[in-house]
């Protein structure tokens, strides 16, 4: 730590540093704002996970990698600025960054790790570019305030709580890229109100949309051989299900 200086809560990282190492301001809680200079190429893991006081970052455009929990409980921390160099977001990189509120995902992104996102209470838009295969596990869930997110035709998969509990989500278009939406995908959207399920997908795991007390229709392609357990449980709005000829497996409490 002593090329490093902090002075009246902003982080001074000299010219010429190259990494930001693994926890290097873990845990800085008085730092308010760091200037990465435009040498560094990669933010390690925990880098600056806890800096309860931590507004705003700008992440320079030669950084390839941010690392697994780097900006982590930055709980007063509102924007970020992701370069199209970046090609990793960590696993719970930005987890419960609770006054965070509009992301950017560029088109060199092509990993978001698990968790990513989790707990980011205040984030109400998301843009992911069409680099991005992936949606994976938890990576938005308890997003309570994301009203609106696209996702790319590029995303063949959802994973399991992907937005679990995205409680302000009114509706979402999945493309028909997507072949399977895992287990608890969308689970407890209370506000989601319409979502389409294109052909392209195979299976919807349990409990998928369990709990979308809002949901009033639902349109169920042939290409989803069976409807799993629970799968549009506790629905309680949910007055017209269609479902194609090639649905031949309704599982147990799938509408409960």
């Amino acid at each position: 730590m002593a090329d490093f200086e902090i002075k009246d809560g902003v982080a001074i990282i000299p010219d010429g540093t190259t990494e930001i190492g693994d926890s290097a301001f873990y845990n800085c809680t008085s730092l308010k704002s760091v200037t990465i200079p435009e040498s560094v190429t990669s933010i390690g893991h925990s880098a600056f996970g806890g800096c309860t006081s931590l507004k705003s970052v700008t992440i320079p455009e030669l950084v390839t990698n941010i690392g697994y929990s780097a900006f982590r409980d930055c709980t007063s921390l509102e924007s970020i600025i992701i370069p199209k160099s970046v090609i990793v977001i960590g696993e719970r990189a930005f987890n419960d960054c609770t006054a965070l509120k509009n992301v950017n995902i560029p088109e060199s992104i092509t990993q978001i790790g698990e968790n990513a996102f989790y707990g980011c209470t205040s984030l109400e838009s998301v843009t992911i570019a069409n680099s991005v295969t992936e949606i994976r596990c938890n990576t938005f869930r308890a997003c309570t305030s994301l009203k609106s997110i696209t996702i790319p035709e590029s995303v063949t998969k959802i994973g399991a709580l992907a937005f679990n509990v995205c409680s302000s989500l009114e509706s979402i278009v999945i493309p028909e890229s997507v072949t399977k939406i895992d287990d608890g995908a969308f689970s407890s959207c209370k506000s989601l109100k319409s979502i389409t399920i294109p052909e392209s997908v195979k299976a919807i795991g349990e409990g998928a949309f369990v709990g979308c007390t809002s949901l009033k229709s639902i349109t169920i392609p042939g290409s989803v051989g069976t409807i799993r357990y629970q799968t549009f449980a506790r629905c309680t709005s949910l007055e017209d299900v269609v479902m194609s000829k090639g649905v031949k497996k309704i599982g147990y409490e799938a509408f409960e």
